[in-house]
């Protein structure tokens, strides 16, 4: 049932017609996203011929500015297609640029031993991987796609809330440039991610909320759930925006929303998505929940956990991006014009509490920075449309300069690199600088000792790898190997040796020898990677080992030996 009104409730809560919506988003003197001029009320779209505006006979002229026949000022096609267009040629041009990351190597492992689950993540993502291999194996471009595409998408969705707030073309063409210019974007299109697809797909949602708001469309519940369903099969983050949601809507309005069926159907939906996930996790141990604290190690070594993130968060947004979030959640939390919309407010604020109480990535808050773009862009442009450009074209270039570069440049090349990786905050960084390297070294080193054994040692070898990235390198770029396990992380949950697999090459450390030297009777090193300029990890701290006879089966081993923790080696834990 698609009510357009109810007598008795307010803007904050009832449902809003289109022209009232409108309206109110428009702004005039008495408006708050700021009072418009009357030069500005009497001209029409710019960007737009008169004759175009005389063709589109739904639309009508309320307040000076041309309008569709919804209440919303029409889509600015031309500018922000124009900065879809470049973005996205500008990406694909830089698709191939970088080596694989180790996550992207897993994706393809994962996706080659399907399931519905896996340790911090969704079916999803390594789905997309094994769809790449089988159109293109071997391709990082095609791997990509799927990133790419979101990122694309992303910019659509920012530039489309702003719409949905009553932005104009200025609007709308300043969202879409602080997007597409945020090094959030530029990072999470740059490989195969759960956080390429979760942010994109988590904004989408927020987007189809904030349209049922002002429209009251039942069917649009049903393509939130199908939207949020989707989601949950990349990661399973979107019950803490979910709650971020309800509470804002308890909060704030519109309450009306929990008397729909529509909500209800929709959420009986959404659950039975996630149940064969959940199922996966229960069967497992719950591997889910470990990782948060990993999580939260990782994140304090590389980046000083909660006292980095308003850093870690001006970096992902960017110049521009920064300055129109921050606008955005001023506008959302004191403008009544967009009181209706406040709910997401709450949801962001919720979203930032989670990450900073549970110390997590700042990319978590992807989902929603879009919104608060969007907010900001409305907030600043509106007045005037022509102003936007002349109050924000010094920082609109300098994002749009350090956003190009970062495209061009980077990555560097590896003769560019001149100290060793010593900490995770170096690693962390030299991977966006440089990217990932060594995987076909390790590849060539572990080959070189496979092929040294003699036939009936080959027979009952298998290769086992500390961490899950050199497992999935291997997977990937080594021919003719033994098979390859590994107790880190999801690889772990792709099977262990079987009892007549006795001896192992097993790539590690020198801190594995204790470890090696409990499982097995004899334990040898076969040889070293240790490049002073090498990736820790792949080409650096690394060390292959032989052992043979276990000491104990692989099924008391194997618990023993697994882990969710990710050691990159000697010298990158501190």
């Amino acid at each position: 049932m698609n009510d357009r009104s109810a007598p008795g409730e307010t803007v904050g809560e009832g449902p809003l017609s289109d022209r009232a919506a409108s309206d109110v988003l428009a702004g005039n003197k008495s408006g708050t996203w700021r009072s418009m001029t009357s030069r500005a009320h009497s001209r029409s779209l710019p960007g737009r011929s008169s004759g175009e505006s005389k063709a589109n006979g739904d639309e009508d002229r309320r307040g000076g500015r041309l309008r569709t026949a919804e209440g919303l000022r029409p889509w600015d096609v031309r500018g922000v297609g124009a900065i879809v267009l470049v973005s996205g040629f500008v990406l694909c041009l830089r698709a191939g640029r970088y080596g694989y990351f180790g996550d992207e190597l897993y994706f393809l492992s994962a996706g080659r031993r399907l399931a519905a689950g896996y340790v911090d993540q969704g079916p999803l993502v390594p789905l997309l991987a094994r769809a790449a291999e089988w159109v293109a194996p071997g391709s990082a471009v095609v791997l990509r796609i799927p990133a790419v595409a979101c990122g694309i998408a992303a910019i659509w969705i920012c530039a489309g809330v702003a719409r949905e707030f009553g932005g104009g073309w200025a609007a709308q063409r300043l969202a879409a440039l602080g997007i597409a210019t945020s090094p959030m974007l530029i990072t999470a299109a740059a490989s195969l991610s759960t956080f390429a697809v979760d942010g994109t797909l988590a904004a989408a949602l927020l987007w189809i909320l904030l349209r049922w708001v002002r429209i009251r469309d039942d069917r649009l519940l049903l393509g939130a759930a199908v939207v949020a369903a989707v989601d949950l099969q990349v990661k399973l983050l979107l019950p803490v925006l979910a709650l971020g949601i309800a509470v804002g809507v308890l909060s704030f309005g519109p309450r009306s929303l929990f008397r729909r069926p529509a909500l209800w159907a929709a959420l009986v939906v959404v659950g039975l998505s996630v149940v064969p996930g959940l199922c996966w996790q229960a069967d497992h141990g719950w591997p889910q929940w470990e990782m948060g604290a990993i999580i939260a190690d990782e994140q304090r070594a590389a980046t000083g956990g909660v006292a980095g993130l308003p850093i870690q968060a001006a970096l992902l947004l960017g110049v521009l991006g920064t300055l129109l979030a921050g606008a955005g959640v001023w506008a959302l939390l004191r403008s009544t014009a967009v009181r209706p919309y406040r709910f997401v407010a709450v949801a962001a604020v919720l979203q930032l509490v989670f990450v900073v109480v549970t110390q997590s990535r700042p990319y978590y808050l992807a989902g929603v920075f879009p919104v608060l773009l969007a907010a900001g862009a409305v907030w600043w442009a509106e007045p005037e449309p022509r102003r936007w450009w002349r109050g924000m074209r010094l920082t609109a270039g300098v994002s749009a300069g350090i956003a190009l570069a970062v495209v061009l440049v980077l990555p560097l090349p590896r003769s560019a690199l001149h100290d060793p990786t010593g900490t995770r905050s170096e690693l962390s960084t030299r991977m966006r600088l440089f990217g990932v390297t060594g995987w076909n070294e390790l590849a060539a080193a572990v080959t070189a000792q496979v092929e040294t054994l003699t036939p009936s040692d080959r027979a009952h070898t298998v290769v086992v790898t500390r961490t899950y990235w050199q497992a999935a390198a291997l997977d990937d770029h080594a021919r003719d190997l033994p098979p390859v396990y590994s107790a880190n992380r999801g690889f772990a949950y792709f099977g262990f040796p079987s009892h007549s697999e006795t001896t192992v090459l097993y790539i590690g450390s020198e801190g594995s020898e204790s470890l090696l030297r409990d499982s097995f009777s004899e334990v040898r090193v076969l040889t070293r990677l240790d490049s002073p300029l090498g990736f820790p990890g792949i080409t650096r701290h690394v060390v292959l080992w032989r052992c043979d006879h276990p000491r104990r089966p692989w099924q008391q081993v194997w618990p023993d030996w697994r882990t969710n923790v990710l050691d990159s080696g000697e010298g990158t834990t501190r």
